[in-house]
């Protein structure tokens, strides 16, 4: 009996990570041809396809999606606000390459920004956002917590936008978008993968707290939750120094 019990669940969790790759599937149809490039790029970071240094060549791109350079030109220069992409006169784009000490500043300032978002979605908790933001929560629970693919950061991604949303402050919107959050996932996911055992009920914390109105007790979800991983980033550098 249990073991039917359990043979159920696995398939349920197979079933619902598989709606939601399909999901994603049909957003990725959805897009113009700029976002198209802009998400297979982070695609590839996730899938080792890109990595931290490697060209992006315009032609190459524009042959690849079958599109012209003015759209593989607008998302490069996107990939750059995020901090994805460096662009350098007469050598072109290149992936970043994220150091350590630069990791960890993004995260000191993403755990303020975090922390602030939180306390002021807390504050101005409408109830179209929550409902974002508990659909958010629901499908990041989808996932392990330890997944390393593009479609759980494509998930958790959407979590962070909802909060920003009800957060309702552009600048902290636009603050938001240039933290190197995608290559902090990518280049140090060996490092951050103990954080990953408390990820999700992080994010139903940070959520049940926006939801009840609390605003200090949702800041302080929010800026515990990132700073687990400065606490592993500063651990690993300790071990680097001392080695």
């Amino acid at each position: 009996m249990d073991d039917n019990r359990s043979d159920a669940a696995l398939s349920s969790a197979g079933r619902s990570r598989t709606n939601a790759k399909k999901r994603i599937v049909r957003a990725l149809e959805d897009l113009n041809p700029r976002d198209r490039v802009i998400r297979d790029v982070l695609h590839g970071l996730y899938e080792g396809r890109l990595e931290p240094g490697q060209r992006l060549i315009e032609a190459q791109l524009t042959e690849d999606y079958g599109i012209s350079r003015g759209p593989v030109r607008e998302a490069l220069n996107r990939l750059a606000v995020m901090g994805v992409v460096d662009l350098t006169p007469q050598r072109g784009a290149h992936v970043h390459n994220l150091s350590l000490e630069e990791a960890i500043d993004s995260l000191v300032v993403a755990q303020g920004l975090v922390g602030i978002s939180a306390r002021l979605a807390a504050e101005r908790h409408f109830p179209s956002g929550l409902q974002r933001l508990q659909a958010a929560v629901a499908d990041i629970k989808r996932f392990d917590q330890t997944s390393t693919t593009a479609e759980y950061a494509i998930a958790r991604n959407a979590f962070y936008a909802a909060l920003a949303g009800l957060a309702s402050n552009i600048a902290l919107s636009r603050a938001m978008a240039h933290i190197h959050i995608h290559l902090i996932r990518v280049q140090f996911r060996a490092v951050l993968r103990p954080v990953d055992e408390r990820r999700h009920t992080d994010y139903a914390e940070i959520a049940q707290a926006v939801a009840a109105g609390k605003p200090q007790q949702a800041e302080k979800a929010g800026r515990v939750h990132i700073n687990r991983s400065i606490v592993a980033l500063e651990a690993f550098r300790s071990r680097k120094a001392s080695a």
